[in-house]
């Protein structure tokens, strides 16, 4: 277990003992009961309980999040629709949230000030919200019209709380000057283009006497919203109404009115009939009969008390209600008995939020806590959830589990899991998205550099955990060992669901190991979010080292073959081949899977999923790669260093000044053509059909590209970087010098050449060393030349017309084609659109630290504006001027075509700081996957 350290952090170490009850020896005074009977309830339910008999060991949990999304002010109200979040935010605006992909899909304008409550109506269909602008606004939930705005005729100041009851049709509001109001409202269907009515003066621009009285020397005193924009609010429709004065309760408590609710079941004769509870700032809790709006107003039945107390929040189930305490308690009431059943020593602050789901209490604090209760009152599980005050919280119901969403004034939403106990099998839920997420999670935490000796246990503890994955999921699985000194290579082979002799095979190829991450002594990841082997959740992407390249794409297959497994429904036999040592040239690959063929065969199709998008809107599928040579050139005297005073000569041949001489005969004057003999004569000619195909690319791209200012030279440099060869020198190497004046001995130099299709890796490298020779014995030199050729992988070409490709495109498009309004026929488009890139993070990166040379990204990457109606509705073709050795050889070593899928965007920086991948991509990813396999 874990405990808490002085910097408040959890540490794994001894489970922490809690004292016995800090229970007040008179609990019942707090009450308005005239007896000891509540005092004698709590010691009796104590004893059941054995709160004050043996002390408890209480979990602290170092919980990681689901999900983290940074909002642009502090979170001050949360509400949850079945598809959707709603978070009201300091400043006045209420944003909306996709609970799937957690990207930001609208924000509003609602208030002048900060948003301080959000409430959903019981059917869903409206959303109530209140602010520090004394307005009470309703909204349509599926379009964020306006539906109504009210106010008072009284200065109530802050409305911090609503209650709806759909049976009345009748809104109720709590408000700083102790008040409650309401007003009946229509939500019939026939309300549904609400008409704006103007007034003069709007509630939010109404001067307080005292408030916005006039300061020393005439001059008012002028105090806004902290980060609060002016806004104009009368764009957003609905008819502004006045509550009428008898619809006015003052002094309903004696201080703010901080919580409220309305619940059934507390009458015995009517189980239907609503109440209203109450809780304020004077520490009294009361409930209201509502019977009688009309006529008599809210009329008090009961109340409870807690001199010196503030009631912060509310919650109730079943005839239990939950009410939330400053100083660190929360009281549980019995509404039957009307008796107070327990007291909770919460601590941590006030206890500012209080939530009760099926098993559970949940009770978040002042100073970022929430600690989780049974139903017997016993504390089961504790955390920080928040570097500051936790201003709201709310819970995601769906059928797979249960979400806690937390928000505060570190302007983060949280979402965490709020099941008392987690899955016991990952086999039993395989269709949770968040078993892929902790799945993934687990599988970043493994630190597989192939090219690092430190990491060999991480790789082989990796490779472990894709085993167990797939053997859960009904996989027969080997490992097969390239050489010594090379990770392992998984074979997981799933059979088909209903096997026949028309059962297709498909091969899907997928490596584990990863860049390294550029360490500073002094900031060990200066530019990451986090640890980069520690998936960080956050603002609808999931970072991490490996997340797209290529850890997150291959959960995505197995979770999609494991659901289609769980389902009798895998159309075709599927085998993983995931190998450890792709980023390190893949030694041995080749050969072990020559020496495996008859075990990993046959093979109608190979599938891979390590590529990217052109951009980050429109899914895209590869076609296309072009293959390379890793080579070393050196050359090398027979001397020791010499000086370049004393020793050095014009007649002399310097191992360093041939070695320049020799690169330079590579690319010519110019330094940009080929200077090999014969080395273009097998590059394909561009063809009328595929100069259409790249006219279309972009044309698809202009419509929400507007930077791509020419398309001719646009389509041209995406010639050149798919279509056509290149030379590059990456590093020139001497020893070190000892001195300014020295001559190395040695010298060399790293190249490589990106061939293209038609052209073969083993001619071109034979090309490239006599040449280099031819070259050198011109130079007549004294030195030596060496010349190695590192690895080298062919170029490829796919089929695009295979049954491969054509299953993958229909595929595509099916799950991708664009429905702004989502199954739940909701349309924001009158809201006011804003993009997530638009919020920042709260830890930038420094962009100025030098970035590696490995970047996987195109000049697209997360710029353009699409719509519904330009945005293309089938993937786009492309080529991609990378390398990936196994393709081409794995397409010749089981003669079937290969298909390339990229799951991932242009801007998920593969092999460079904060790689990421987005939440959508890795759902959407397996969604594709799984209907490629059910169907194929």
């Amino acid at each position: 277990m874990c405990q808490i350290n002085e910097s408040g952090r959890t540490t794994w170490g001894t489970l922490q003992r809690l004292p016995a009850s800090r229970l007040p020896t008179n609990p019942a005074s707090a009450l308005s009961l005239e007896s000891a009977e509540a005092e004698q309830l709590v010691q009796q339910n104590n004893k059941k309980s054995n709160w004050t008999d043996s002390p408890s060991l209480i979990p602290v949990s170092p919980k990681s999040p689901i999900h983290r999304i940074n909002a642009p002010g502090s979170v001050q109200a949360l509400a949850v629709d079945d598809d959707v979040l709603f978070a009201g935010v300091q400043g006045g605006s209420i944003t909306v949230w996709s609970l799937e992909t957690y990207e930001l899909l609208a924000t509003v304008p609602a208030h002048q000030e900060s948003v301080l409550s959000l409430t959903l109506s019981e059917d869903k269909s409206l959303l109530f919200s209140t602010g520090a602008d004394s307005i009470v606004n309703v909204w349509f939930t599926q379009t964020l019209q306006r539906v109504y705005s009210l106010y008072s005729q009284f200065e109530i100041g802050d409305v911090f709380c609503v209650a709806h009851s759909i049976q009345k049709q009748t809104l109720l509001w709590g408000a700083q000057n102790a008040s409650i109001q309401w007003n009946r409202i229509s939500t019939e269907a026939g309300v549904t283009s609400p008409t704006l009515t103007f007034t003069p003066v709007t509630p939010g621009s109404r001067k307080h006497r005292f408030f916005d009285s006039l300061g020393p020397g005439g001059a008012a005193n002028v105090i806004s919203d902290e980060d609060g924009a002016s806004v104009t609010l009368n764009n957003q429709g609905g008819r502004i109404l006045t509550v009428p004065g008898r619809n006015y309760l003052p002094y309903a408590h004696k201080s703010y009115i901080y919580s409220m609710l309305l619940i059934k079941g507390f009458s015995n004769h009517n189980k239907d009939e609503e109440v209203l509870v109450t809780g304020g700032g004077d520490g009294t809790i009361k409930l209201w009969s509502i019977d009688a709006l009309s006529s008599k107003g809210v009329i008090q039945l009961t109340k409870f008390k807690n001199p010196g107390s503030n009631i912060l929040s509310l919650s109730f189930r079943g005839s239990f209600l939950y009410a939330g305490l400053s100083a660190g308690t929360a009281n549980v009431y019995n509404l039957a008995s009307n008796q107070l059943v327990q007291r909770l020593n919460v601590q941590h602050g006030d206890v500012s939020q209080i939530l009760v789901n099926n098993n559970s209490i949940l009770c978040g604090t002042s100073q970022g806590w929430v600690k989780r209760y049974n139903d017997h009152f016993k504390e089961t599980e504790s955390w920080q959830a928040a570097d500051g005050k936790i201003l709201a919280m709310d819970l995601t119901t769906t059928p797979d589990h249960d979400a806690l969403v937390t928000g505060g004034n570190n302007r983060l939403i949280s979402f965490w899991n709020a099941e008392a106990q987690q899955h016991a099998s990952v086999a039993s839920s395989v269709r949770n998205n968040d078993e892929l997420i902790n799945a993934l999670r687990e599988f970043v935490s493994y630190r597989t550099v192939a090219s690092n000796p430190s990491c060999v246990r991480d790789c082989h503890d990796a490779i472990t955990f894709l085993r167990k994955q797939c053997n859960a999921f009904g996989a027969t699985t080997s490992l097969m060992s390239p050489q010594d000194g090379v990770n392992p290579i998984l074979l997981a082979k799933f059979a088909a669901s209903k096997p026949s002799k028309s059962t297709k095979s498909i091969l899907f190829y997928g490596h584990y190991d990863v860049v390294d991450v550029e360490v500073d002594s002094s900031n060990q990841y200066p530019n990451w979010y986090g640890d980069p082997f520690s998936l960080q959740p956050l603002n609808g992407y999931l970072y991490g080292r490996g997340v797209t390249d290529n850890k997150g794409p291959i959960l995505a297959a197995i979770y999609a073959i494991a659901d289609l497994v769980q389902q009798n429904s895998l159309s075709c036999n599927v085998t993983l081949l995931l190998e450890g040592d792709e980023e390190a040239g893949s030694r041995g690959f080749r050969k072990t899977v020559q020496a495996m063929h008859d075990t990993i065969g046959p093979v109608d199709f190979v599938l891979l999923s390590n590529s990217y998008w052109l951009d980050d809107h429109i899914p895209c599928l590869t076609f296309g790669m072009r293959g390379v040579i890793h080579a070393s050139v050196t050359v090398s005297s027979n001397k020791p260093d010499l000086h370049s005073g004393m020793d050095g000569k014009s007649i002399q041949h310097e191992p360093l000044k041939d070695l320049t001489v020799l690169l330079a005969t590579l690319i010519g004057p110019s330094g940009t053509k080929i200077t090999i003999p014969d080395f273009y004569d097998s590059v394909d000619e561009l063809s009328e059909s595929e100069m259409r195909s790249y006219t279309a690319i972009t044309s698809a791209l202009l419509r929400g590209h507007s930077e791509i200012k020419n398309d001719k030279a646009f389509a041209l440099s995406l010639m050149q970087r798919w279509r056509y060869p290149n030379l590059t020198v990456h590093r020139i190497e001497v020893p070190e010098a000892k001195t300014a004046v020295t001559i190395s001995g040695s010298a060399k130099a790293t190249l490589s050449i990106r061939i293209v299709p038609s052209q073969t890796a083993e001619e071109i490298a034979e090309g490239l060393t006599s040449y280099l020779h031819h070259q050198f014995s011109k130079l007549q030199s004294s030195n030596t030349l060496d010349v190695r050729i590192t690895s080298k992988a062919d170029p490829w070409l796919g089929n695009v017309k295979s049954e491969i490709y054509t299953a993958l495109k229909q595929a595509v498009t099916e799950i991708w084609n664009p429905d702004l309004t989502g199954s739940s026929g909701r349309s924001f488009s009158s809201a006011t659109q804003q993009s997530q890139n638009a919020i920042s993070d709260t830890t930038p990166c420094d962009s100025g630290t030098k970035r590696s040379t490995h970047r996987r990204a195109s000049s697209l990457a997360t710029t353009g504006t699409f719509t519904a109606t330009n945005l293309p509705r089938e993937p786009l073709f492309i080529r991609e001027g990378g390398s990936i050795p196994a393709l081409s050889f794995l397409e010749h070593e089981f003669d079937a075509p290969a298909a390339m899928f990229p799951m991932g965007q242009a801007s998920d920086n593969a092999h460079l700081d904060n790689e990421r991948m987005r939440v959508e991509n890795l759902w959407k990813g397996r969604d594709v996957l799984k209907q490629v396999f059910s169907k194929l």
